[in-house]
């Protein structure tokens, strides 16, 4: 092969290494596949503080996307609470937890001078879109927490079962790329030149 002709090969088989495979990385990019579980509208949040436990179970309906079916969800806030800020799953216990639970009440946001002034009383001001509460004990403010939304496992598990097919796409076109390129310089080596 002729220094010109391996410069032409060169500059072909290159790009088609480098750019051939190009469905492997589409099934792996991030998010791809995901489903997100997020509070249906309307939340229907419901909060009981358990004295046994020291922590408030959360009850509200959840819903994943691009599907019409929702379901109650119940959860320990504070064992769940970094998970919560991280968007992660929490860890859901039974519905039947919170029986002989102590209903906390809710209410939208509030002047502070219509808050119960008990020093005991556990209450929570749930936000307009009903995706978030505040729990206060008295005028005290707990914390503010955001109602789970996170990415279920069932897309990493699509990604896992597809990556066999994209990797045996990716070698036919780098192949049939790689074939062209071959094919083209051993035409020009016969003294076949195709750009007459």
């Amino acid at each position: 092969m002729k220094p010109k002709e391996f410069l032409r090969f060169v500059l072909l088989a290159v790009p088609a290494v480098l750019l051939g495979g190009c469905v492997t990385p589409k099934v792996w990019e991030a998010g791809q596949f995901a489903r997100y579980h997020e509070p249906a509208s309307p939340v229907d949040v419901r909060l009981f503080y358990s004295d046994r436990a020291k922590d408030v179970l959360v009850d509200y309906v959840e819903i994943r996307d691009n599907d019409a079916k929702s379901r109650r969800r119940a959860f320990w806030l504070e064992p769940n609470a970094s998970l919560l800020r991280e968007r992660r799953r929490p860890h859901f216990v039974s519905l039947e937890t919170e029986r002989g639970l102590s209903p906390i009440p809710l209410s939208l946001p509030v002047p502070t001078d219509h808050r119960p002034t008990s020093d005991e009383a556990l209450y929570a001001l749930v936000s307009t879109d009903g995706r978030t509460f505040t729990l206060y004990s008295a005028s005290k403010e707990i914390g503010k927490y955001d109602l789970p939304v996170y990415r279920d496992a069932s897309g990493r598990v699509k990604q896992v079962l597809l990556t066999p097919l994209a990797v045996t796409a990716d070698l036919g076109i780098v192949g049939s790329v790689v074939g062209v390129i071959i094919v083209y310089a051993y035409a020009g080596s016969f003294g076949y030149n195709p750009s007459y």
